[in-house]
């Protein structure tokens, strides 16, 4: 757990540097190409880049997107049990007074983080009360094919649903001219067509998860002003001068009629960007060229890639795995067969990583999906799947002595079936709990677990880089 505050603390941060750079790079195409203001695709792309930046980092094993060196979180160990090497020992859950900030600042990140989830819910769930309220006291009528209710309050014409949207519209508007009212209601039609509303819930729940990153807040309201400028432009295409200044002049009594009342807050638009509108419709909106969207997708893409990579991953700095696993006998049992042709150790036993806290049960293999495994020595097999091994074998070699092959894609036998050494059982997969293809194997004695290394032969002649220097930072070999 305090590992994943840890990485939620960093996750944080990094979001929040990743933010000014979106926002400086959007505010300076945007001051060079003024038609991006009116480009959903621009701003709903640079909100689930700072997502990813956020998110990417908490799932399990995904320390490859990183390129900088691994950093080790030092904790600190009990005594090993008797007979068991000091590198076997179980990590203690107190933290020396030195160190105690290392584990109160990224639970309390933690906590603050859910209390601004749940603030940002609640927030979500009054304005949503708010609009029932007004549902319940509106009346019905039908207009174009969609239901349509009118409200006696200070609102603007809106969408109300996402699935399923009906338009909302204020008692005031029948005070517009005829020619007016068509034109605001084919703005709310053209906002339906264009699927707005499910943008803005997806931007609202993007919100919600960054609500920390004042970025976030600001790329939603850029989202909704593209939206509401891009419904403008093809309300307006191919309309005459008069009818432009027909629109523009609705949007300007609209907003004099909402600033005669007290509207209510977010049902009503505010004035302070309505010359900035005006100006976008009097002038015409074109829309930026496909070479121009094209940079601006790789630009956000590299700013998330950059973001993802210089971000360190996390580990514990331990010397230790469980004090239930055992090394194995006191003299070296004779050397197995390979489970697999070609070996590419990416895992070692006993190492704590996110996804094995109480330290690694066994070794991991790293292989294509549908290479064979084969068994390690001779046995009676026995087939099973669950949903954190996957399809797995396990085989009875007698005197208490078992081997585990998991995480398979397909079995080739049956369970009582008697193999031999090196005959085939099953083909490399990513069932079960697996971020991949590869084949996990154990070695178990009178049911304690064994490292597989006494087993098999030359391990660290065919482990990858990464796994000889995880297994060197936390058992110092």
């Amino acid at each position: 757990m305090l590992l994943f505050s840890l990485t939620l603390l960093q996750a944080s941060a990094a979001c929040l540097v990743t933010g000014p750079l979106l926002w400086a790079m959007l505010s300076l195409a945007q001051r060079r190409w003024p038609a991006l203001a009116a480009q959903r695709s621009v701003w709903l792309g640079a909100q689930l880049v700072l997502a990813a930046v956020f998110v990417l980092p908490l799932l399990p094993d995904t320390r490859q997107l990183s390129l900088v060196p691994e950093v080790s979180v030092p904790v600190f160990l009990a005594s090993a049990a008797p007979g068991v090497p000091k590198a076997m020992a179980a990590p203690t859950a107190a933290l020396p007074s030195a160190a105690s900030w290392l584990a109160l600042v990224p639970s309390a990140w933690g906590l603050i983080y859910l209390l601004g989830v749940a603030c940002a819910a609640w927030r979500w769930q009054r304005g949503h009360a708010m609009l029932r309220t007004l549902l319940q006291l509106a009346r019905r009528r039908r207009l174009h094919g969609m239901d349509v209710l009118e409200v006696a309050a200070p609102i603007s014409p809106m969408l109300v649903g996402v699935w399923r949207p009906r338009l909302l519209l204020p008692a005031h508007l029948a005070q517009f001219t005829p020619e007016q009212r068509q034109l605001v209601i084919a703005h709310e039609l053209t906002h339906a067509r264009r699927r707005d509303p499910l943008l803005l819930l997806l931007a609202s729940m993007l919100q919600a998860l960054l609500w920390f990153n004042p970025a976030a807040r600001w790329l939603a309201g850029k989202l909704a002003w593209a939206q509401e400028l891009g419904c403008d432009r093809q309300v307006l295409a191919r309309r005459a001068p008069r009818q432009r200044q027909q629109y523009a002049a609705a949007l300007v009594k609209q907003l004099g009629l909402q600033t005669q009342t007290q509207p209510l807050p977010g049902l009503a638009f505010g004035g302070g960007r309505m010359a900035e509108r005006l100006l976008c419709m009097r002038d015409g909106q074109r829309r930026p060229p496909r070479a121009l969207r094209a940079l601006m997708a790789l630009l956000l893409c590299a700013i998330g890639a950059a973001s993802l990579a210089l971000q360190p991953a996390l580990a514990w700095a331990v010397a230790a795995a469980p004090a239930t696993m055992l090394t194995g006998p006191a003299t070296a049992p004779a050397v197995w067969r390979n489970p697999l042709d070609t070996m590419r150790v990416t895992g070692f036993f006993g190492v704590v990583r996110q996804l094995t806290p109480q330290g690694h049960r066994g070794i991991d293999l790293g292989a294509r999906r549908g290479t064979p495994v084969h068994a390690a020595a001779d046995g009676i097999a026995s087939v099973s799947e669950d949903a954190r091994l996957g399809k797995a074998v396990r085989i009875d070699h007698g005197g208490g002595i078992e081997s585990l092959y998991a995480h398979l894609d397909r079995v080739t036998l049956t369970t009582g079936m008697a193999v031999t050494a090196g005959q085939a059982i099953g083909t490399v997969g990513a069932t079960g709990l697996a971020t991949g293809p590869h084949l996990h194997f154990e070695v178990s004695r009178d049911g304690r677990l064994q490292d597989p290394q006494q087993w098999l032969a030359d391990l660290d002649a065919t482990a990858t880089a990464r796994a000889l220097r995880t297994r060197k930072e936390q058992f110092g070999h």
